[in-house]
């Protein structure tokens, strides 16, 4: 189930971001997004410890876009144990969101400052799972680690004094 932007006038910031970053026209269904964060928090926790920084960008990142409350409760207790492929079975929505799912698991496992091997390897395994390449993988990865870059630049342009809060 899916709802269309255009009706959507209760959901206005949700609405925005998904118009904004990915251009949808619809805002997915709640189950999508269950899986969708499981994943996240299951390659954050592929180094063995799920930090809580990594938990926190993962509900907050989940908060943004306004899904359904019971959602973030699971994710708040969410041990991050299962299976991607098992998790990703439970969705046949998530290969459509695939590319944006690596995106975002690579910046769920940077949350806590790193982006281990570990953790790589659990990201690779799921990418692979979703038919997307290593090399569609360090395509990923370079557009992440340049977003990085440019928001860093970009923060330190529009704030030469530090930022003000």
């Amino acid at each position: 189930m899916t709802t269309n932007i255009k009706e959507s006038e209760t959901n206005l910031g949700i609405s925005w971001l998904f118009k904004e970053q990915f251009g949808f026209s619809q805002i997915p269904a709640n189950v999508s997004y269950e899986a969708y964060f499981k994943s996240l928090l299951i390659c954050a926790n592929g180094d063995g410890t799920l930090a809580d920084a990594e938990r926190d960008w993962v509900i907050g990142y989940a908060s943004a876009y306004n899904r359904d409350s019971a959602v973030i409760e699971k994710l708040k207790v969410y041990k991050a144990d299962e299976d991607l492929e098992t998790v990703f079975s439970g969705d046949p929505l998530i290969s459509e969101t695939r590319r944006s799912l690596i995106l975002d698991a690579i910046q769920a496992c940077a949350a806590d400052g790193e982006y281990s091997e570990k953790e790589r390897a659990i990201v690779l395994k799921g990418a692979k799972i979703l038919n997307i390449s290593e090399d569609e993988l360090k395509k990923i990865e370079e557009i992440y680690f340049e977003t990085v870059k440019l928001r860093e630049k970009r923060l330190a342009v529009i704030f030469p004094k530090g930022l003000p809060y």
